[in-house]
């Protein structure tokens, strides 16, 4: 991983000489020279000390290259799109398993810190930024309903009782024919409910509810040979042990909080809408 820009950024920012940031890093003179002018990749270890010691600063080294990164992007009219990966990206880039949301494809989201608290719980430090150039593509975008739910339900194989039913092949093919879908991020909660709805448990207004009450962003599934064609990796970015603790702390106030808005929801419209049964009758 190059850093050069890092380093250059750091050393200006806080008026340090090579030799004084070397010193507070704990390395040699030569290994700040050789990172800052690129002729050598920084090791993990030694990533660590120079993003831990960023974001100890107050200085948060990922997200300004995001909002730098969006605001450069969105003057091209591309998409920029961040991968929290929990093993390193092996490049050219190869599609995910079947089981995802919408089947076999390559899964983005729209903002650093969903990726970035999707791994949070994980072995891995990386985050990647992309860029995706949308024209000429075949694009479908869901929000929270009833197509995308049975979709998504589809996809992650909980419809077996009604994979002949023309709805729901009608929306497979939907997916099937597209070249990127734009949805609703699910996590695992918003699995759960959609898992009630299927057994019966509660109605497609409940589930619908429900999942519109949490709110994680959009997630860019790339379906095909040719999106991959259109994407383009921007930066790779190092989270830091202290940066990524602070991911995990508000993945857990965001679970708390949306566990309290579904409940709502289920209270709010018990009774309300279909059972998947009259549905798919």
């Amino acid at each position: 991983m190059k850093v050069s820009k890092e380093i250059k950024i750091l050393r200006e920012l806080f008026d340090y000489k090579q030799d004084e940031l070397a010193d507070i890093l704990g390395v040699s003179v030569d290994s700040i020279n050789r990172w800052e002018n690129d002729t050598v990749d920084i090791e993990e270890r030694n990533l660590e000390l120079l993003y831990g010691f960023a974001y100890k600063k107050k200085f948060n080294i990922n997200k300004i290259y995001e909002q730098i990164i969006i605001e450069n992007l969105s003057k091209l009219k591309l998409v920029p799109l961040f991968h929290g990966a929990k093993s390193k990206i092996n490049f050219p880039i190869s599609f995910s398993k079947n089981n995802n949301d919408f089947g076999v494809g390559f899964y983005l989201g729209d903002n650093f810190e969903q990726a970035s608290t999707y791994i949070s719980n994980s072995y891995s430090k990386y985050v990647y930024s992309f860029c995706l150039d949308i024209d000429e593509l075949n694009v479908i975008e869901y929000e929270v309903s009833l197509e995308w739910m049975l979709t998504i339900a589809y996809f992650r194989g909980w419809l077996s009782k009604y994979k002949d039913n023309k709805k729901i092949k009608s929306f497979v093919k939907r997916v099937s024919e597209c070249d990127v879908v734009i949805a609703p991020i699910a996590d695992n909660r918003m699995f759960d409910i959609i898992s009630e709805f299927i057994n019966g448990t509660i109605t497609d207004e409940q589930c619908q509810h429900s999942l519109a009450a949490t709110n994680l962003g959009k997630q860019y599934v790339l379906k095909s040979e040719l999106a991959l064609t259109k994407l383009s990796l921007v930066k790779e970015h190092y989270l830091c042990e202290e940066e990524k603790n602070s991911y995990k702390h508000k993945r857990l106030d965001a679970m708390n909080l949306n566990y309290d808005k579904v409940k709502l929801a289920y209270i709010e419209y018990r009774g309300k809408g279909r059972y998947i049964d009259e549905i798919l009758k």
